[in-house]
């Protein structure tokens, strides 16, 4: 693994709660999204991967903050191979969390697009099932579609993190070490809705189709090395 010390350039991140859904979308409907810069990176021709990630931050973020949850909206980009090759490369076009405090660093340290302070976070541990929205309603709800449990590989996972500010892109490398259970079965995930969250992105059901789903490993913690971004372009 990476050997990683936290400085001004890199904040440690540990979670107890984490479940990914990569949805698969027409490509048409997400590139509207992207910065110039960037392109999707498609699974076949015209369809590419929406990523939906849900946290739960046990007290201690940043050294004060309390337990709050966080929702991500990325979109699966091509990487940057001179920086490494990534599990996957996404660009993050939104960010919602139940913690204003948490908002704003993100603004700020890593450029995310934060939306805003979401009313509630929900998380079924027990059947792995999520539920985030805010005063304009549900933004989703989120399952794990696999019936049955394999193996939870706590293997470092390399990702890269695209964020925009401007007409300028940025780059910044995230690596995860947890303990993950992968799957790609296809079943009901649960339910996007239309919603600013989305930053106007509109899905039909099925459109929703699932592609790929990461799981914590129930009772464990995680790990994020979150480094600063850089100027990609």
């Amino acid at each position: 693994m990476t050997e990683h010390i936290a400085g001004d350039n890199l904040i440690i991140w540990e979670f107890d709660y984490a479940m990914t859904t990569f949805y698969e979308v027409d490509t048409d409907k997400i590139t509207s999204l992207l910065p110039k810069q960037l392109s999707p990176m498609e699974i076949v021709p015209g369809v590419s991967l929406l990523n939906i990630t849900a946290f739960n931050f046990p007290e201690g973020g940043l050294g004060h903050l309390p337990n709050f949850q966080e929702l991500i909206a990325a979109i699966v980009v091509a990487p940057d191979l001179s920086k490494g090759v990534p599990k996957f490369a996404m660009y993050v076009f939104s960010l919602g969390s139940t913690s204003q405090e948490h908002l704003d660093h993100s603004a700020d340290y890593y450029k995310l697009p934060s939306y805003n302070k979401l009313d509630y976070g929900k998380i079924n541990r027990e059947i792995n099932e999520v539920d985030f929205g805010d005063s304009d309603g549900s933004i989703l709800t989120m399952n794990n579609c696999c019936d049955t449990i394999g193996d939870y590989l706590g293997h470092e996972r390399y990702f890269q993190a695209f964020v925009s500010k401007g007409d300028d892109v940025y780059i910044a490398d995230l690596y995860l070490q947890a303990a993950l259970f992968e799957h790609q079965d296809q079943g009901e995930v649960g339910a996007i809705n239309n919603h600013p969250f989305l930053k106007g992105l509109e899905l039909f059901d099925e459109e929703k189709v699932p592609y790929l789903q990461m799981v914590l490993e129930p009772g464990s913690k995680g790990k994020q090395f979150y480094y600063k971004p850089e100027k990609y372009s």
